[in-house]
């Protein structure tokens, strides 16, 4: 082999061994796990990378043949007066994870990563002047000054039946008591707050930092 052709030998080489090097940290740039900041402090673009996961998340729960948003918002236990499987009716699930699909994204994409997220149902009161009212699906804490939010409508209809396991099918969502009386039974706080054959505009919040 001639002085030229080790000479190209060589610079070939040297450019391969570059553009492994390149496409190798434009790997590891790429798979970098974005986690919480210092102190809980979120750079903009994190903030908006969180806000459009929970929105996408919303989003495709609520296309879901199966446990979609309506579905998960009427999963209510009459009796122990919150969603069924959840810890009590201060804080939803807590730190337990929601059933389904939504769930699993929830787990992966946040608390997999050390995000925290809470869960929130906010209806429209029979009164319209009393503002609005709220079921905690998941409460996790109190969300920092960083927290971004996402949220997605969902109709409910008087016709629609509770959802959870062991209630009565028979049961419209019209037929429902919104007052926390002593007897449980038939208890659902999401009043029918809409004339015709809509019962409430209810909006599931989800709000990550």
């Amino acid at each position: 082999m001639t002085g030229d052709d080790r000479g190209q030998a060589f610079t070939l080489e040297g450019l391969a061994s570059a553009l492994i090097l390149l496409g190798a940290l434009l790997f590891a740039v790429q798979s970098v796990v974005v986690t919480p900041g210092g102190g809980g402090e979120l750079d903009p673009s994190t903030r908006a990378d969180l806000r459009q996961q929970a929105s996408d998340i919303l989003l495709t729960t609520a296309r879901a043949e199966e446990n979609d948003l309506s579905t998960l918002v009427r999963n209510w236990s009459e009796s122990r007066r919150t969603f069924e499987g959840a810890v009590n009716g201060q804080i939803g699930y807590g730190p337990r994870t929601p059933p389904g699909d939504f769930g699993r994204m929830l787990e992966q994409t946040f608390d997999q990563r050390g995000f925290l997220y809470n869960v929130e149902v906010v209806y429209r009161p029979k009164n319209l002047s009393e503002g609005t009212g709220s079921v905690p699906m998941v409460d996790r804490g109190t969300p920092s000054e960083q927290a971004v939010t996402a949220s997605y409508t969902v109709t409910l209809y008087d016709n629609q039946t509770l959802t959870a396991r062991n209630v009565s099918q028979n049961v419209e969502l019209r037929q429902y008591d919104t007052n926390a009386t002593n007897n449980a039974d038939g208890y659902y706080p999401v009043p029918d707050a809409v004339n015709g054959p809509v019962y409430n505009v209810v909006e599931v919040r989800l709000v990550v930092w």
